[in-house]
């Protein structure tokens, strides 16, 4: 009768999102999907889990800002999940009970009970958590893959002794781990030989219940953009910048060509890419800004499709120290084209790019523009 309860929330939790759906984005059009997920995760540790439901609603339908609104409906899970891994080894901890009024016999409570299948419940959040970082959007899922990562995941939480540093850890696994090429799939591979092989020597279980909840909820504040939690991890701990205008120009120079701009009033930086470049480490030059001679570098840029998913297995390309580049996509499809800033010539009227004669045949120098 519990599981039928449990299931009928679902449904209506979905439905209720599905009809508070205000906007087109993927990620807004699988609220009823984090709906479910709310359900399941509340179902394993704590009902009133559930808050997140009603409040995924109201950031749904009071927030118009797209980055805000998505920010807000990461805030939600954040706490569904945080809340959750830290009720979950609670329960498992303790024996408590309940005494019998006829005796000094204890009996054990409900609470205690339900201790017994605690750790299948965190076996639940950690593919709960991985759905919400890897499955949305739904329509990019590619369902074999998905399920054999699931699979290894799985069997890590298992391994690291199903507690809530192993709950993070599969849950990290999974989300840095692209599963395109197949190959890529050797990190899981790695980490469960090496948890396995650490335990068999007498690896006590790890618990760590505090910082795991605060890294997990950290993983999962951006699930909106997991794509690029994952490929590019250090964008979000660099101090946000306020919005600039940027005149653009957009205009790319093959090996050792050239072209002169005039910069335009109030401009302190230059906005540059790479085409074709991926494949080049940091430090490799891109070109020369004059006056100056100014190096523009793999590190200052880097190749503008370089974070795609499809692509970034192969590149070499570090996230630019100062990064320019838009937003593009979402969830686990979410990427930053490579596009970064280098200061201009203090007060340079005109200047002249220059891009690097030893550049691959094919590669370009891509001058985006002025901030």
């Amino acid at each position: 009768m519990e599981r039928l309860r449990w299931i009928l929330t679902a449904a209506l939790s979905a439905y209720a999102c599905y009809l508070a759906v205000q906007h087109a984005t993927p990620i807004d059009q699988a609220l009823p999907f984090l709906a479910v997920i709310v359900t399941v995760v509340a179902w394993v540790s704590y009902p009133a889990v559930m808050l997140a439901v009603p409040l995924l609603i109201v950031a749904e339908i009071s927030f118009f800002d797209e980055g805000t609104r998505l920010l807000a409906l990461g805030a939600v899970m954040a706490a569904a999940f945080a809340v959750s891994l830290q009720f979950i080894p609670r329960v498992d901890a303790g024996s408590p009970v309940t005494p019998q009024a006829g005796g000094p016999q204890a009996t054990p409570s409900p609470l205690h009970r339900r201790s017994r299948v605690y750790a299948r419940d965190k076996v639940v959040l950690a593919i709960a958590a991985i759905l919400v970082l890897r499955w949305i959007p739904l329509d990019h899922v590619r369902i074999g893959r998905e399920l054999f990562l699931l699979a290894l995941c799985v069997t890590i939480v298992f391994v690291l002794g199903r507690t809530p540093f192993a709950v993070l850890v599969a849950v990290a696994v999974a989300l840095f781990t692209p599963a395109i090429p197949l190959r890529t799939l050797a990190l899981p591979l790695i980490v469960l030989f090496v948890a396995t092989l650490a335990r068999a020597f007498g690896m006590p279980r790890i618990v760590l219940i505090w910082p795991s909840s605060v890294a997990l909820a950290f993983l999962m504040l951006f699930f909106a953009w997991s794509g690029i939690v994952a490929r590019a991890f250090p964008y979000f701990f660099k101090a946000p910048r306020p919005e600039a205008e940027r005149i653009l120009w957009q205009e790319s120079l093959g090996p050792n060509r050239s072209a002169t701009y005039e910069v335009p009033q109030g401009a302190r930086s230059l906005i540059v890419s790479g085409a074709n470049v991926a494949k080049l480490r940091r430090g490799a030059l891109l070109g020369r800004i004059e006056p100056g001679g100014i190096a523009v570098r793999i590190g200052d840029a880097a190749d503008w499709g370089y974070l795609r998913r499809d692509h970034f297995y192969g590149t070499r390309n570090p996230l630019p120290r100062d990064p320019a580049g838009k937003i593009r996509g979402y969830g686990y499809e979410a990427w930053l084209d490579g596009a970064g800033r280098v200061p201009l010539p203090r007060g340079a009227r005109v200047i002249r790019v220059t891009a690097a004669a030893e550049l691959p045949a094919d590669a370009l120098l891509q001058v985006e523009g002025f901030e």
